[in-house]
């Protein structure tokens, strides 16, 4: 992949940062206005009409001016392809460096400082219709963290939500991104696939690095204490309690629980059972054990509740599973 070509292309002026550089123009006349709860202005930019349904559309920030506070109506990702640049986001400015990304989601005023020659963002946007349906859709398994994702973006009245996430030592995200951006500006004879693939792909490496990639400052207390909370649930779930849980995110055991069902809409309970039914899905593609022997490696002495539940997660019984996964030992 000839990634010097990408980086020619990404560097070039466009006529709008000439225009920028001969001298400030105003741009964003012609868009509705509104007004914060400090009188400032709110710009909106309402184009998600302009994107595809079944697509992603890829810009890159203008250079040589700010871009001041707005909200749109489709959800924004930014990757900080070189340099660096402040983003005002909902009140709270965050220098984003080279490597990071920042996922703003409808409805969230945020502002770009100036940048310079070399502060190069790309913009993703995306329909939230188009990463509900056609990009998490496909999360067949979801893990816990795609479910707390997946309900984050469903919160209705939840007007300001968005996270950074310090995603530049994560090679392969790296990758995904580099490669995505190839195919759109170098279009393949099966580009749009290509890059819906892609960005599946990215979308997926970023659920699963939230816990160790998050900003923990740009959501929430109750978010936080959320991502903890799965995270160390997905390491113990052999062994953890409510109450450890609880200890380990330093909140009450009946606070956690208020938090897990409004934003996952599942117990704690049933949480740990589905971490330990997908382990038992996961050893039933990988060896040879008969099912009893793997519900009990599971944690299961109690085979028919094991049977039960799993049948409720995967809609078919531990046998057809594997049958259906084409494996046979």
């Amino acid at each position: 992949m000839n990634y010097e070509k990408l980086d020619n292309i990404l560097r070039q002026h466009t006529d709008s940062e000439k225009r920028h550089l001969q001298g400030s123009i105003n741009q964003y006349h012609n868009l509705t206005i509104s007004l914060d709860k400090k009188s400032q202005k709110i710009y909106h930019f309402t184009f998600s009409q302009l994107l595809r349904n079944d697509s992603i559309m890829i810009t890159r920030n203008e250079r040589f001016a700010k871009v001041p506070c707005h909200i749109h109506d489709y959800i924004e990702i930014n990757y900080m392809y070189s340099g660096q640049c402040e983003e005002d986001i909902d009140g709270k400015k965050h220098l984003i460096h080279k490597g990071q990304m920042t996922f703003i989601d409808t409805k969230t005023p945020h502002a770009i400082g100036m940048t310079n020659e070399d502060d190069i963002m790309i913009n993703f946007l995306i329909k939230k219709e188009y990463l509900m349906n056609h990009v998490l859709a496909k999360c067949n398994d979801k893990n816990l963290m795609t479910s707390f994702f997946i309900n984050t973006l469903n919160e209705s009245n939840n007007l300001s939500n968005y996270m950074i996430l310090n995603t530049e030592n994560n090679e392969r995200l790296q990758m995904f991104i580099y490669e995505l951006l190839y195919e759109y500006y170098f279009p393949s004879l099966n580009a749009r696939e290509m890059i819906n693939n892609l960005f599946v792909l990215i979308i997926l490496e970023m659920i699963n690095s939230l816990s160790t990639s998050v900003n923990y400052a740009s959501i929430t207390e109750s978010n936080t204490i959320i991502i903890n909370a799965l995270g160390y649930m997905e390491k113990n779930f052999f062994n953890c309690s409510l109450e450890t849980t609880a200890k380990h995110v330093g909140v009450n055991p009946c606070y956690l629980t208020t938090l897990l069902k409004k934003h996952i809409h599942q117990s704690y309970k049933d949480l740990i059972i589905q971490l330990r039914i997908e382990y038992a899905a996961q050893l039933i593609l990988s060896n040879q054990d008969s099912i009893d022997n793997i519900a009990r490696k599971s944690g299961y002495q109690n085979l028919t509740f094991f049977y039960k539940k799993f049948k409720e997660l995967y809609h078919c019984s531990p046998k057809e599973y594997r049958q259906k996964n084409n494996v046979s030992f």
